[in-house]
């Protein structure tokens, strides 16, 4: 199971020492505010730059849904 936890940017070496020393935690990452980590929209990315696909116009609406997967 994952677990997001945001913490704020002066207490971030705190963050991650404790939770590495806790037994059952099995791997700590800390994760980049403008970094993509939704599996579905990394492989849409990776699709286009491979010209596996081509980009289709969606509505706002569509847009939201697929943002919020």
């Amino acid at each position: 199971m994952k677990i997001l936890v945001e913490v704020a940017d002066n207490k971030v070496n705190f963050a991650m020492e404790f939770f590495k020393n806790i037994p059952f935690i099995k791997n700590t990452r800390s994760i980049d505010k403008n970094e993509i980590t939704n599996p579905a929209i990394l492989k849409s990315i990776e699709d286009y730059e491979n010209k596996k696909t081509n980009p289709t116009p969606l509505s706002l609406k569509e847009l939201k849904k697929f943002i919020n997967a």
